[in-house]
């Protein structure tokens, strides 16, 4: 009797063991993208240059990822306030943009690029608009209370600065750049709002009867 019953706690404690013939458990991979990060970017559009956000693969090298946003795939070394472009030759918009994109980089004062040497965005003034606002680019998203800067060269250095949404104005500041024109002055402006799209607006008011003259319109969100 006490073999049978060892026998029968044999049996069933190899029942209870897991079944090898069962397929094994099935995995999935998930694939993760890789983290971006927002770059301004400065375009020539129409013959004059405009700033845009771009999404591009987070690095610190922001450089060099501003340039890759550009559909640059070249290399750019920053020493003593140069950025020097390892890019050989380029037409004359393109070397605009180059230089308008780096020099935003507090440690870029001037680029070499495509044969050409300390270059500024002085350089470069015929591609730039009475009315520039840098800040913030166009498609970018920005917190309930943000700066509009820029650059201006208008008559007495006068200018209107405003949100607008669904047509309607709902902040509005007139301020007054560094510098008149014929110079080109620094401009700055902070605005808070809710969240949702708006639209900055930049325009000198007329010395006759107020209209809006260079007018510069920079669709933006507030929000995430």
């Amino acid at each position: 009797m006490l073999l049978a019953a060892g026998v029968l706690i044999l049996a069933a404690g190899c029942g209870s063991g897991p079944d090898e013939s069962a397929p094994a458990p099935s995995t999935t991979t998930v694939a993760v993208p890789p983290a971006t990060m927002p770059v301004t970017v400065f375009r020539v559009k129409n013959g004059i240059l405009r700033p845009e956000t771009a999404e591009v693969r987070q690095s610190p090298a922001v450089a060099a990822a501003a340039l890759r946003a550009l559909g640059l795939a070249s290399t750019v070394t920053i020493s003593d306030g140069t950025a020097s472009v390892d890019l050989p030759r380029a037409r004359n918009d393109a070397v605009a943009e180059i230089v308008y994109t780096l020099t935003q980089f507090p440690s870029v004062d001037r680029v070499d690029v495509a044969g050409r040497a300390g270059l500024t965005r002085g350089d470069f003034a015929a591609y730039v608009a009475p009315i520039s606002v840098e800040r913030p680019a166009s498609g970018a998203h920005v917190p309930d209370t943000f700066h509009v800067s820029g650059t201006a060269s208008v008559f007495e250095a006068t200018l209107v600065v405003q949100l607008v949404r669904d047509g309607a104005v709902i902040a509005k500041q007139t301020v007054t750049a560094s510098e008149g024109a014929p110079g080109r002055g620094t401009f700055d402006a902070t605005f808070t709002a809710r969240p949702g799209p708006v639209t900055v607006s930049a325009f000198a008011p007329s010395a006759a009867d107020g209209s809006p003259q260079h007018q510069v319109d920079v669709p933006v969100t507030i929000g995430p």
